[in-house]
């Protein structure tokens, strides 16, 4: 028996919650960081030459977190805490990704202040 086993073999409701609200804080820092990687993005995006400021702008939104999908414990918080729906792929999430490609202000995810 792996000490993932071990583990996995031992509940308690506490601890669950309290991992529970580790990665939804977790998830907002990371929502939090990946507004300012587009936001940065974009105002990078128009100091480039024409074909080169396109691509990156066209490319904008990707890379910007994992697939946290195959963790068990990410399966449970997504259903316990969002219902069922990954917050990375909600849908003010993504409008909220969108309107920041495009260059219009959405502070609804924003942690800096400049």
């Amino acid at each position: 028996m792996n000490d993932y086993e071990m583990i996995t073999d031992y509940y308690c409701e506490e601890c669950e919650a309290s991992s529970f609200r580790l990665i939804d804080h977790l998830v907002n820092d990371i929502q939090h960081l990946a507004s300012e990687v587009v936001r940065l993005r974009y105002m990078l995006s128009w100091r480039f030459p024409g074909d080169v400021g396109k691509t990156i702008r066209s490319e904008i939104v990707s890379d910007l977190n994992g697939s946290y999908y195959d963790y068990p414990s990410y399966k449970s918080f997504i259903s316990r805490y969002h219902h069922g729906e990954d917050p990375f792929e909600s849908d003010r999430y993504c409008n909220h990704l969108k309107k920041l490609s495009e260059g219009k202000d959405s502070s609804e995810f924003r942690s800096l202040t400049f």
